[in-house]
This record gives structure tokens, sequence and C-alpha cells, in this order.
């Protein structure tokens, strides 16, 4: 059985993506996460925003079932919402899904896959955007090191952005990136779309988490036939420089 490593702090969808991909597709699932006490999956305790951590449990991982091709795909869905500091949000959502990277992509195998977490809030985001940053979050050609060296001035000349917003535009340009360095493996980024999560609680979402988790499953399990690509909740591929909603047709730019 392939094993799927899902990483979230929001795990009410989490949980629900695990026992989804357990039942129905037949993967052995270890959630990581802060709160050691979730059930349902097997645990692997684990802060993205502590490199250490992240670390230690790629250690785990390593010890538990050997440190080459022992993973299927990763799911990186750690995320803090719309109250937190553009550090501590970038922290987060976007240096916390690098962490893991770094650390578990060795462990994948040669045709695993990653998923990550976005938000339609990215596309919004750069729809506001223009000249350079605007540029740079839609250039499929970014470097770790321009993407960087934005977020780095983010964090010390805010300027009225959004945070939240920016980091899922900048986890989108890093899906692009990682997708462009390991062209044999799947990686795209993806929206579970506007449901009740901890994030979104007391801000009018009222679809269960089971309800999200259409996009994710296809990025894992589909027969995708691009990378670096970002799809929405209803598993169909979105742009990124702007809002697509779900049902509307499919974008079919580059």
């Amino acid at each position: 059985m392939p094993f799927a490593l899902s990483l979230a702090s929001c795990y009410g969808w989490a949980a629900a993506l695990c026992r989804q991909l357990a039942a129905d597709q037949g993967f052995h699932v270890l959630l990581g996460s802060r709160d050691a006490g979730a059930d349902r999956v097997e645990m692997l305790p684990l802060d993205v925003s502590d490199d250490a951590s992240v670390r230690a449990a790629a250690e785990e991982i390593k010890q538990r079932y050997g440190a080459e091709s022992s993973l299927y795909g990763i799911v990186n869905n750690a995320g803090v919402g719309f109250d937190h500091s553009m550090q501590r949000t970038l922290d987060v959502n976007t240096y916390g899904a690098k962490r893991v990277c770094d650390a578990f992509l060795p462990m994948l195998q040669k045709d695993g896959r990653i998923a990550n977490t976005a938000s339609a809030s990215g596309p919004n985001y750069v729809s506001r955007s223009s000249g350079e940053e605007r540029q740079l979050l839609t250039d499929p050609g970014v470097t770790w090191e321009a993407l960087d060296s934005f977020m780095r001035e983010a964090c010390e000349n805010p300027r009225g952005r959004q945070p939240y917003g920016l980091s899922k535009a900048c986890l989108i340009s890093y899906t692009m990136l990682m997708a462009r360095l390991h062209p044999d493996l799947k990686i795209n980024a993806m929206t579970p779309g506007y449901i009740l999560t901890d994030i979104t609680r007391g801000m009018g979402a009222t679809k269960p988490p089971e309800e999200g988790t259409k996009a994710a499953i296809y990025c894992l399990t589909g027969e995708l036939e691009g990378n670096g690509r970002y799809y929405g909740s209803d598993a169909l591929r979105s742009p990124i420089d702007r809002y697509r909603a779900p049902g509307d047709p499919p974008y079919q730019g580059p």
C-alpha cells in the first residue's frame, strides 16, 4: 500500500482527506500535526515552522519505512489564517511547505506526487498586483532566490499587503518552481474551496470538510496532463492571476 503524508494544522479537512485516501484509494496515511491528539490516522508529530521538528519527522519516517521510495505523496496543508503577521504567515504557509519538501522529497517514489494546499486568495491577490510583483508571482521560470528575496522584503516592509493572500500566491509560485526542478514528479497546487475549517470558522463558511477534498485527491491520483498547475476546488485547472469560480470552464492558458 503506498503512503501519503498529509501535513496539516486544520486537520478537520486533513482528517477528512486522510479518511478518503485510506478508505477509497488504498493509501496508508500519515498525518503530521502539532496536535498529537488527532485520531483516525497514524500520527507524526510535526511543526512545519520549526526546522528541528521537520528534520525529526523526516528521520522518524526513514526509521519506520526506509530512506528511499517510502512515500507516494505529500499534501502540504499546514497553514495560518488572516489574523497573523506577514512573518508568521509566510513562515507557515510558504516556507513551511519548502521545509517539508526539502526534508521529505528525497523519500518520494520516482512517480510520486506533491499537492500544495493554496487558496483562491492567491489568484485574487495577484489580480490586484501590478508591475514587478505581478511579473514575479506569475513567472513560470521563477527562482527560489527571487521568491525568497520578495518574501523577505514583504516581511520587512508589508506596505499594506494582505499576508494570507500573498502567502498563497507565493505557494503557487513555489509549486511552479518545484515542478520545473523535478519534472519526473507530479507537483501541483489546489484549493479545497470555501469550507469550514479553523481558518474560516466564524467567516460564513458552511460546507463540511468532506466537500473540500476533490481537488487534493485529483492531484494525488488523477491523470494529470501538465505539471506545476493550480486547480480549483472542482479539480479543474484555474488561472493563477485571477479567480475562477467552481463550475466555470477550466483555464486553457499556458
